[in-house]
């Protein structure tokens, strides 16, 4: 009998411990080789929940975020390099660029050892934000380690084109693929009931400008039959959650849900009319494709990968904040645009984001 080649999914956080867009796919994809059973799979990352029992696969951390690791993933190059060394794996797959690609790179380099790695967001394949911080040292060490690990690892995948031109840009890589995220199709009800549902998803983090819902929800508040949703862990510090909920709180118009599941996400967007991006800058978001595959169109302050909102006229990327209001406003007051983009988003994120979409990667693995 063959033995099972061993293969390493290097990502910052566990799922269970965690759930973002780069997470979620992950799980998809792992769930996908756990059912092809042509690998021995190792998931290793730093942020892992004790109570999690994997199915077909192991989790090891690679050491906690106590200390001066919390200020970047290249502290955790000697625990991360002997776990490699021990596991031997033939296969690293990276996803979440930091210091663990940089770290995955110079172990294949030394090893019978080949490494993907999975671009998660614009920001990764740009040269470093020299925005003044407490933490500013460490950060430049992060990316740098990081981008050793872009010019280094032996192949990349991207989401979208606009990362493919900023990696040649910048690091003059070429990537072997661009695949899309993928998604399975709803299996919750879909019902619009006559009250407007305006919906934000996301972790709560400043880059994702949260406040600017809160916003919203504010402006629009002498609307009837409005109301505006948020859904999101915190993942910024204590104080600027302690105030959120009180700005929360003065909005009657507004309900705060905080982290919940995927299915709970989704059962939301099932009912919800518009759902609100208001993040600076992001990769591909999972929530769009959620949102779409339940006929929900997407108004985006910033975000628009490929142009795919002006393209295929399923919402808009409104670009500053005003526009953005206007463009919800448009949404509430002509039901029938709402609706006719609604469908024409379903019918394009189910020929373009399913579940077929992680036998691409796994393809790219075996070769």
């Amino acid at each position: 009998m063959i033995a099972k080649k061993k293969l390493c999914v290097l990502v910052p956080a566990h799922w269970a411990a965690l759930m973002g867009g780069s997470e979620y796919q992950v799980s998809c994809l792992v769930e996908h080789l756990v059912r092809q059973e042509h690998y021995d799979i190792y998931y290793l990352a730093r942020r892992v929940s004790p109570d999690y029992v994997p199915q077909g696969y192991k989790i090891i951390q690679v050491a906690d975020a106590k200390g001066i690791r919390r200020f970047g993933e290249f502290l955790d190059a000697p625990r991360l390099l002997t776990l490699l060394a021990r596991i031997r794996p033939d296969i690293i797959y990276q996803r979440v660029g930091c210091g663990y690609t940089g770290i995955a790179a110079y172990h294949a380099a030394r090893n019978p050892c080949q490494v993907i790695w999975h671009v998660a967001h614009e920001m990764e394949v740009q040269p470093f934000n020299r925005v003044m911080s407490k933490n500013m040292l460490f950060r430049y060490l992060d990316k740098k380690t990081l981008e050793y690990g872009i010019r280094n690892v032996g192949k990349i995948i991207v989401q979208t084109s606009q990362q493919q031109a900023l990696l040649a840009r910048h690091y003059n890589r070429v990537p072997v693929a661009r695949i899309d995220n993928g998604h399975p199709i709803p299996q919750e009800k879909i019902e619009k009931p006559e009250g407007i549902e305006v919906v934000w998803v996301a972790n709560l983090k400043a880059w994702k400008q949260p406040d600017l819902f809160l916003r919203l929800a504010r402006d629009l508040a002498h609307l009837r039959d409005v109301r505006f949703t948020m859904i999101g862990d915190r993942a910024w510090p204590e104080e600027r959650q302690d105030k959120f909920l009180q700005d929360v709180k003065r909005l009657e118009n507004l309900s705060y849900l905080g982290g919940c599941t995927q299915d709970e996400v989704n059962s939301v967007l099932a009912r919800a009319h518009i759902f609100v991006n208001t993040s600076v800058q992001e990769g591909f978001p999972n929530t769009f494709i959620q949102a779409w595959m339940r006929q929900v169109p997407v108004v985006s302050l910033n975000v628009n990968p490929d142009n795919v909102l002006d393209e295929r006229h399923i919402g808009y990327c409104s670009g500053t904040y005003d526009q953005l209001k206007h463009n919800v406003l448009d949404l509430i007051d002509q039901p029938g645009m709402r609706q006719r983009m609604g469908l024409e988003a379903q019918d394009y994120a189910f020929s373009t984001y399913s579940i077929k979409n992680f036998e691409k990667i796994a393809e790219l693995l075996e070769v």
